[in-house]
This record gives structure tokens, C-alpha cells and sequence, in this order.
């Protein structure tokens, strides 16, 4: 993948922003087709970051040329793109590095922001066509399989499944908070010690997620005793109600809102 071999590993500096550079470099080459220049990847990434909302939502992503020439000669060095002769300097890019680039984007196991997989998505559905041109005359098969990877439906459906695991987790975290909150609570009103309560509840009860980093009875044995009781008879519920419950709420608007563009994307 190309997010190992260049973007993420050789230029981690504009690794955060992986997709909408790559995005940005398929607009450039099937805008401008004879060759396009660093300015015009800048100006496609601005555009897309402004479409996310990223000006308001992470102010500051922008990329300087001599971040995108860094990463068009690493495009190049794999034989990905070549530069044209052309004053000023054009790239093109090749055939196996657009594919290349809709595989780092369209890859389920990479995850993404909900305004990322948006923006994939618009554009997979607006621009599949103009994309596919730029592999005609590369290895057989390729725009059939460029065409796969940028099916809106199939972006949208991974990442449905993706926040669905996601959910199905954070739920059973909201529901085990208020449980663990009155078996402590119980424990405690017994004369149990917080620290005798985490120690049993860690057998007994369900997994504690970093369990194997340290242990959640371990974790408590460094608190202070006030601190110690608060973790097992109230932070667990209100961990539930402040944290738990409203990232759950969050989860499912967002798959209600892919549900639907799904929906929209059938044929």
C-alpha cells in the first residue's frame, strides 16, 4: 500500500492528511491531463479541506509546495508519476500510481474521519469517470478495478460496518458503567475495601480493555483512597453518562447519515 511505502512512512509530516492529498493529486492529473504543477495539488487540497469544513474544524491544513514535490518525487521514485518538460516543471501521474492512490483511499482497513469518508464518497460518485480515463492503456483489468474501489455504495457501506463495530462496543462500555457503579456501591456498603472490590470485579465482571497494559486493580492501587472509591462507585456511571452515551449518539447519527446516502447511490 501506499501509505506504508511513501505518504505515511517518508513523509510523515503530511500523513495526517493522507486522503485529501491523494485526492488532491487525482484532481490535479485528471484536470490537467498534459501535466499539472505543486500549486495546482495545493489549491485541489485546499479545496477539499474547505469542503470538510476543516478551516473551522482544524484550522491550519495546508501543505507547502516543497511538501508536495517531496511527495510527487516519492510518487516518481516508485514509477508512479514523471515529471513533464515543462517550464515550470509538470507531473503526471502514472496509470499503477492512480490506482495506487485510490487503493490508500478507498482501503477499509484505513480509518477515517466521518468528513473524510464524505468527501470520498462525493467524489468517488462525481468524478469516477474522469478518474478511470487515467488508467485506459495500463495493465488489463485496472479500470475495472478502479471502478470497484470507487463505488460511493461500497465506501459507504465499510465504513457503516466499521462504526457499527465501533458502536456495539461503546454501548456495552455505557451499560457496564452503572452495573460496575452499583456492585460497588454494594461491595462497598459491605465494608469491602475499593481496592478488594477491583480486585474481585476484575475476575468477575466484564474485561477491562487495557487489562494487559495494567491491570485496572494495579491502576487503582496508585490513586489516592478518596480517589480509589470514586473510580469504582461513581466514575463508572458517569463515565457512562458524560462520555459513553453521548459518543453513541454521535456513532448512530453518523450511520444514519451513510445509511441514507446509501441509499441515494443505488443505481
Amino acid at each position: 500500500m501506499m501509505s506504508d511505502s511513501v505518504l505515511s512512512r517518508r513523509a510523515s509530516a503530511i500523513a495526517a492528511w493522507e486522503l485529501p492529498l491523494a485526492a488532491a493529486l487525482l484532481a490535479a492529473d485528471a484536470a490537467t491531463p498534459d501535466g499539472f504543477r505543486p500549486a495546482d495539488v495545493r489549491f485541489f487540497f485546499l479545496l477539499f479541506t474547505n469542503w470538510m469544513g476543516d478551516d473551522r474544524l482544524r484550522p491550519g491544513a495546508d501543505l507547502d509546495p516543497t511538501q508536495i514535490r517531496r511527495a510527487l518525487a516519492l510518487l516518481a521514485g516508485h514509477g508512479w508519476a514523471r515529471s513533464v518538460a515543462a517550464r515550470p516543471p509538470r507531473w503526471a501521474l502514472e496509470p499503477p500510481g492512480v490506482l495506487q492512490l485510490v487503493d490508500t483511499i478507498t482501503d477499509p482497513r484505513s480509518p477515517r474521519r466521518f468528513e473524510e469518508v464524505v468527501l470520498l464518497a462525493t467524489v468517488a460518485r462525481s468524478y469516477v469517470d474522469t478518474i478511470a480515463a487515467r488508467v485506459r492503456g495500463g495493465g488489463r483489468g485496472d479500470e475495472r478495478r478502479l471502478r470497484a474501489r470507487l463505488d460511493p455504495r461500497t465506501i459507504l457501506r465499510n465504513e457503516r460496518r466499521r462504526l457499527q463495530d465501533a458502536l456495539t462496543d461503546l454501548e456495552a462500555r455505557r451499560d457496564a458503567g452503572p452495573a460496575m457503579s452499583a456492585a460497588a456501591a454494594a461491595a462497598l456498603e459491605r465494608g469491602a475495601t475499593p481496592l478488594a472490590f477491583a480486585r474481585t470485579y476484575a475476575e468477575e465482571g466484564p474485561p477491562y480493555q487495557l487489562h494487559p497494559m495494567r491491570p485496572f486493580p494495579e491502576l487503582l492501587a496508585t490513586l489516592p483512597a478518596a480517589l480509589q472509591r470514586f473510580e469504582v462507585a461513581e466514575a463508572p456511571t458517569l463515565r457512562a453518562q458524560w462520555m459513553f452515551a453521548p459518543l453513541c449518539a454521535s456513532l448512530r447519527a453518523q450511520i444514519a447519515i451513510l445509511e441514507r446516502m446509501e441509499a441515494d447511490a443505488r443505481p
